[in-house]
Order: structure tokens, then C-alpha cells, then sequence
């Protein structure tokens, strides 16, 4: 029984597609016809009469302006300190600012802190951005934690961890070398992986250098093949979605789907 929906407001890797400044047969496409478009990281979860927004990319102010109407989430969450990740939350702040309107966001800890570094102007006052709670938050019957990833050259990240009784689902969008603790205590059996894959194949790259799985690696892993539903975002200009087969069950995330939870 479906008790809310997923919504891909952004499934592009860290600098969209097109990449501005490329001319490959992928941004070439995704100019003319929009079939490969992707703007940055965003997200919503619908549940009930609650809508929370998980990571605000740079696009974030064009996706929501581009719904049928006027939305403000209920809350905001965000996973790690990159710019693809959180560079809307300036939108968000004007929001609070010239709307006075109340939107509370969340990090964990060592996140809310890194943000504050990148806002200070926005944080004088007030920290807008709250240390997510130990034992997450609850959104109109769903439960969201947040776990921490590698992200490999990166750094970490941490992923969102969706559950309900009966029911579970993990958006990890920047990760690579998942360890099988990890694995176990949060991947195992899932409802719904939705996992980034910025390349097709990346296996001629150094693997130090690397910070997200490729496809190639997702089709491998155990916990991803026994998931009963697996969606594929975060995408560079590398994945043309009109020459990659995927699995039954598995798909190419693209901007407007909704998946139901």
C-alpha cells in the first residue's frame, strides 16, 4: 500500500546535463530534444498532508518554479556539504527572510556545521540548518534517518533511509565502497534503492579518484540486485538513457517521476 510518492525534482551528477561547455553526443541530445536534460540534486517526499525536500542543488529555485503551483516544503533535509547538494538552500533562505515564512532544515551535526561555514551571512542571528535529530524525524506516517557513506575522493556523504512497518527505502545519491556492515544494517531487503551511477563504466579510472558508483558496479552489487525496485540518478553526460538496458525493475531517474512509497 502506497502512502506517499518520491519526486525527481534533479537526477544530474555534480554539473548538470548539458554540461555548458561540451558538445558530446549526450549534451548535444540534451539540448535538442531534452531526453538526457538533468538539472542538480533534488528531491521531495509527499506522505500524507507533509512534504520534505531532500538536498536543494543550485537548480532548485527553476525546478520548483517549473510545478503547477506554488509548493513550500514542510522541512528540508541535507545529506552532505557539496555544492550540488546545497547551493539552493540560498532560495530557501529568502524565503524565510522575505516571506517570514518557517521552513525547518536539518543536517547531521558535522554537515549543519560545514553549511554554516558556507552561509555565515545567514546565520549571525540564527542556525537555520538544525542537527538532525539521533533518531530521525517523522514525516506523515515515514520515518527519515540519514546514515553516512563513503563518498571516496570525496570524502563522506550520508544517504536518506525511508521506512514504514513492512516497508523500506534508501536514496543514496553519492556513495562508492559501501562497507558490508553498512550494507547489512541499511541495505539489505529494500522496497526502493534509489542509488547514484555517474558513469556507464568507469572501470579505465584510477579508483582513488573515484567518489560514485558507475552502473556497471550497481548491476554487481548483491544488495542493489535483491532490491525490489532500483532507480538510477545523479547521471553525467557519460549515461545516455536511449543506449543503456537496465534490468526489469530498474530504471533512469528523470525530472518529474514519481515513484510511489
Amino acid at each position: 500500500m502506497s502512502t506517499g510518492t518520491l519526486t525527481f525534482l534533479g537526477t544530474a551528477d555534480s554539473k548538470g546535463v548539458p554540461r555548458f561547455w561540451c558538445g558530446c553526443p549526450v549534451c548535444t541530445e540534451a539540448r535538442d530534444t531534452g531526453l538526457n536534460r538533468r538539472s542538480r540534486t533534488a528531491l521531495l517526499v509527499r506522505t500524507g498532508d507533509r512534504v520534505a525536500l531532500l538536498d536543494a542543488g543550485p537548480d532548485l529555485h527553476a525546478q520548483l518554479a517549473r510545478l503547477p503551483g506554488p509548493l513550500v516544503p514542510d522541512l528540508a533535509v541535507f545529506s552532505h556539504a557539496h555544492n550540488d547538494h546545497i547551493l539552493g538552500l540560498g532560495d530557501l533562505l529568502d524565503y524565510r527572510s522575505y516571506d517570514l515564512g518557517t521552513l525547518p532544515m536539518y543536517a547531521p551535526a558535522a554537515v549543519a556545521e560545514q553549511i554554516a561555514g558556507r552561509f555565515a551571512y545567514a546565520f549571525r542571528a540564527e542556525a537555520p540548518v538544525q542537527a538532525l535529530p539521533p533518531e530521525g524525524l517523522e514525516i506523515g506516517g515515514l520515518r527519515l534517518e540519514l546514515f553516512e557513506v563513503p563518498h571516496g575522493a570525496n570524502g563522506r556523504s550520508h544517504a536518506f533511509a525511508l521506512s514504514r512497518p513492512g516497508w523500506r527505502g534508501v536514496v543514496m545519491t553519492d556513495a562508492i565502497d559501501v562497507p558490508p556492515e553498512v550494507a547489512a544494517r541499511w541495505l539489505d531487503g529494500l522496497d526502493l534503492l534509489v542509488l547514484g551511477t555517474s558513469f556507464v563504466d568507469e572501470s579505465a579510472a584510477e579508483h582513488t579518484g573515484r567518489s560514485v558508483y558507475d552502473v556497471r558496479e550497481a548491476l554487481a552489487l548483491p544488495w542493489a540486485r535483491a532490491a525490489r525496485r532500483v532507480v538510477l540518478t545523479h547521471l553525467s553526460h557519460d549515461v545516455d538513457v536511449r543506449r543503456v538496458s537496465l534490468p526489469p525493475d530498474w530504471q533512469f531517474a528523470r525530472e518529474g517521476l514519481g515513484v510511489e512509497l
